[in-house]
């Protein structure tokens, strides 16, 4: 019989699983020359010289009532990849982050008795518990990026690795300092999923310019995603002509470093945010649906990823009918005209950016896949 093709499936459905992807990978080819991959991923994974059956541009759905308007479209990725699994055989599975998905695949992946590694975890100990069944039955090693998940993990009795977050990899442009004799400026992460552009962008935007008439000389720059349409970009930006804003793709560690101050759409951007010691508000609109489940459900006081990992509001967080304007406005005013508080959390976020973990996570993960790959006998 002929031995299956070395390969490798990888799979995530969003930019910033994309992103950790393309980091992981350039470590991973290091360490497994003679595997090729394949999968669902982004740009950052197709340079690695992963084959993409379908691009994270189509892929990406957050929040239960888009994905009850495009479970017909689900379905197909979904058979479409199980068709592939079959005809392609892989050796191995890493599943990264997007759970709805990628916990159903790791099922399928059981009965079909390939092994799989899960890299960057649902947020179980947020909410969800009932995939922590999933993953104890499906899933044979999870990586992760935070301390507290192995510790919790453990609990349950899944396997995890503790690999540190990929993001303290990044090489950091040079921070501004107070010494600047530039303007203020104010960066906008607006997020990096199509709905959350439509959802915050235009208020980020209408939040600048009641911040530039309180204070006139206030610079603004947007952290723009390759993957998101530029035309999306530009209409919304064509209402607010009158802003001094720069714009830049595919970097937000830049757009950070150049800023005083920081609107982020919750998610990984506010690590970003930390990382680079930039005060910041978090904010977040989602369909009433969506938020009725989170909030019904959710275990933890907050949603912002600095604030989960400090266990205090390390940064404000202003949500749903709280995320309009006037209210980001005056948070906005009320920090900024602050030293004393502005510097408060400039060393909270600093703990945080402590607490991801030393340089070489993505190295860290990789050796984590090759020594699991090794002990399962796989070819090398």
């Amino acid at each position: 019989m002929t031995p299956p093709e070395k390969n490798i499936l990888i799979i995530t459905g969003e930019p910033s699983g994309d992103m950790h992807a393309g980091e992981l990978l350039k470590e991973l080819r290091k360490l497994l020359p003679g595997f090729s991959f394949w999968g669902i991923g982004g740009d950052r994974m197709e340079e690695q010289g992963v084959e993409l059956i379908e691009h994270v541009k189509r892929f990406s759905i957050v929040g239960v009532w888009e994905v009850l308007r495009n479970l017909s479209r689900i379905h197909a990725q979904y058979k479409d990849l199980t068709r592939n699994i079959r005809k392609r055989k892989p050796l191995l599975a890493i599943l990264i982050d997007y759970p709805g998905f990628n916990l159903k695949v790791a099922a399928f992946l059981h009965r079909e008795k390939i092994p799989v590694i899960y890299y960057i975890i649902p947020q179980v100990w947020a909410w969800g518990r009932g995939r922590i069944r999933a993953l104890k039955r499906y899933v044979n090693e999870a990586l992760v990026l935070f301390e507290f998940e192995k510790k919790f993990l453990q609990r349950y009795g899944i396997y995890a690795e503790f690999v540190g977050h990929p993001l303290v990899d990044k090489e950091l442009p040079h921070m501004r300092t107070d010494a600047s004799e530039e303007p203020f400026t104010i960066a906008l992460l607006p997020g990096s999923r199509l709905i959350e552009i439509e959802n915050m962008f235009p208020v980020m935007l209408e939040t600048a310019e009641k911040i530039r008439r309180e204070r006139k000389n206030t610079r603004f720059v947007i952290a723009e995603n390759s993957n998101i349409d530029r035309a999306l970009y530009d209409s919304i930006l064509e209402k607010h002509r009158e802003l001094d804003i720069s714009r830049v793709t595919d970097d937000t560690f830049s757009v950070l470093a150049r800023s005083d101050f920081a609107l982020v759409t919750s998610g990984t951007a506010t690590l970003e945010a930390a990382i680079m010691e930039t005060p910041m508000i978090i904010s977040y609109r989602a369909s009433r649906l969506t938020a009725w489940v989170f909030f019904t459900f959710v275990r933890i006081p907050f949603l912002g990823l600095v604030n989960i990992i400090a266990g205090k509001e390390v940064a404000p967080e202003l949500l749903q009918e709280k995320a309009t304007p006037e209210n980001m406005c005056r948070k906005v005013m009320e920090i900024t005209g602050d030293r004393a508080r502005m510097q408060k959390m400039k060393d909270e976020l600093r703990e945080v950016k402590y607490s991801l973990g030393e340089k070489g996570a993505s190295r860290r993960a990789a050796e984590a896949i090759a020594k699991f790959t090794r002990e399962q006998g796989l070819p090398a």
